[in-house]
């Protein structure tokens, strides 16, 4: 009888240990997710705040910035070759040859193409610029370009 309260004992201290540590670590759970966010904020911050990176994001946003400048300029000479071009042909679309509407059909799609590319420049500007672990790194720059800004207001020199 002896022998069975000892198993017994033992085994009562086996349950009370192996729930007991279930109970710890599901009582402890928030404190280890809190300390992981700690851990994961500090390492993203270190991978975001080196001097190489802000180097880095602030050329981008400078050489994004200068690229929707230039696609706007490009912009505008291939709307103005497209009005040039289209004055020179009778008024009446029916009076074009061939090569006429292919050339009016060249322009047009050039302009539209170039219209595009400048969209998808400001697009992913903007989209770089609303990440706040890349907007740190602006400096002077806009917050956001679209076309409204740009009409009204210089782009940085």
């Amino acid at each position: 009888m002896e022998g069975l309260k000892v198993i017994l004992i033992w085994l009562l201290i086996i349950v009370i240990l192996v729930f007991g540590g279930i109970a710890v670590k599901v009582l402890l759970f928030p404190v280890h997710v809190a300390d992981k966010s700690v851990d994961l904020a500090y390492g993203t911050t270190n991978k975001t705040m080196t001097a190489e990176n802000a180097i880095y994001n602030y050329e981008w946003f400078k050489e994004q910035e200068a690229y929707i400048r230039q696609c706007l300029k490009n912009e505008e000479i291939a709307k103005e070759e497209y009005d040039i071009y289209v004055k020179t042909l009778p008024e009446n679309r029916e009076k074009w040859d061939g090569r006429d509407k292919d050339e009016e059909a060249s322009l047009r799609n050039s302009y539209y193409a170039l219209q595009k590319l400048t969209n998808k420049a400001m697009e992913d500007y903007n989209a770089k610029s609303s990440m706040v672990n890349k907007a740190i790194f602006k400096d002077n720059l806009p917050s956001n370009i679209d076309r409204a800004f740009l009409s009204g207001k210089e782009l940085t020199k």
